[in-house]
């Protein structure tokens, strides 16, 4: 599924598919709590990375990795899969699958992770924040640019989402 690393086109593709499979576990799990469904989350990376290696960073080796990063909050934000989904009138022609979402019931719910659970209920960018500062080990620099802002803003971003996260942790946790 995530055969996106050997069609690198740009000049420094040795190094940016390097950079893709040291990282691309890491990436996975960051989408994997970015979205919460790992299926999806797998779809997310692949055209993430797609995305990166279509549109490499001027210095791969300095900004290869917050570009992965970046690459892949988009994806997941806009809901953008690889391979891509087909568009347009071509797709009322062909047969469409349904796709399988199971229903979680509140015992289920109850017995999911607490973290998880309130990971899922905070806001998509402060949890983006979030994880690239715990997860990713981010410093404020690098998640500015991978959240596309300003190190001051990543800064404020990541306090709203430790306030709301405990906030939600507290009420779950009851």
């Amino acid at each position: 599924m995530l055969n996106v690393a050997p069609h690198i086109l740009s000049s420094d593709a040795g190094e940016l598919a390097t950079m893709v499979r040291e990282n691309l576990d890491d990436l996975a799990t960051f989408a994997t709590h970015l979205v919460g469904d790992a299926d999806d989350a797998l779809e997310h990376t692949a055209a993430g990375i797609h995305h990166a290696t279509r549109y490499p960073p001027a210095r791969v080796g300095v900004d290869g990795r917050v570009a992965l990063y970046r690459a892949v909050i988009r994806a997941c934000r806009m809901q953008q899969r690889f391979p891509p989904r087909s568009h347009g009138p071509g797709r009322l022609f062909r047969r469409q699958r349904t796709d399988f979402h199971p229903e979680v019931d509140a015992v289920a719910a109850a017995r999911m992770n607490t973290v998880k659970r309130a990971l899922t209920a905070v806001a998509f960018d402060r949890r983006a924040a979030l994880l690239l500062h715990d997860l990713a080990r981010f410093h404020y620099r690098d998640m500015g640019r991978a959240l596309e802002c300003s190190p001051e803003t990543a800064s404020r971003v990541l306090a709203g989402a430790r306030r709301e996260f405990g906030t939600v942790y507290r009420e779950i946790s009851l």
